[in-house]
């Protein structure tokens, strides 16, 4: 029985396989504090990447927006100038079809008076021939004065407006 437990039997001293040394205590802090700011600089070389991305995104909307503010003003302005100048041709305009109405009147008022003084004419003229022939010397004369007065009389009277109107019109003679 006692084969089943048997003890072995000493040999040698048996020396312990050496173990490994063991690191210091403050080595792992120092690694993971030396990864840590190695992770910081990382993280903050990519956020200063952003910040500058989104500072050049904002750069450049401003820009864009005073641009745009600049182009928005001259074409206000050229949209005011254009209606300006519309208003300008569109009043222009009115102003030569009121100034050719004008003229048209006046043709017209022209036309009806030398329309009436050719009238004016053919009667005085008829007049004078039926004195001359019924009258001799003085009572032609007479009669001849008389007609005459009453065509100045006449002319008084029925003095065209248009015509008296304008300013040289007792000036000048055809």
């Amino acid at each position: 029985m006692s084969d089943d437990f048997q003890f072995p039997e000493p040999e040698a001293e048996q020396t312990p396989a050496p173990v490994p040394r063991q690191r210091s205590p403050w080595v792992l802090p120092w690694m993971v504090a030396g990864l840590a700011v190695v992770a910081l600089a990382v993280v903050s070389l990519y956020a200063k990447k952003l910040i500058d991305d989104q500072a050049a995104r904002a750069y450049q909307a401003m820009r864009m927006a005073d641009e745009y503010g600049s182009r928005a003003s001259k074409l206000d302005a050229d949209q005011k100038d254009a209606r300006r100048q519309a208003m300008a041709a569109s009043e222009k305009a009115d102003e030569l079809r009121a100034s050719n109405a004008r003229l048209t009147e006046q043709v017209t008022d022209k036309d009806s008076a030398l329309a009436h003084l050719r009238e004016r004419h053919r009667q005085l003229v008829t007049d004078i021939r039926t004195a001359v022939r019924s009258s001799k010397g003085k009572a032609l004369s007479k009669r001849i004065d008389r007609i005459l007065a009453h065509d100045a009389a006449v002319d008084r009277a029925e003095a065209p407006p248009a015509l008296s109107q304008s300013p040289d019109a007792g000036t000048r003679r055809r």
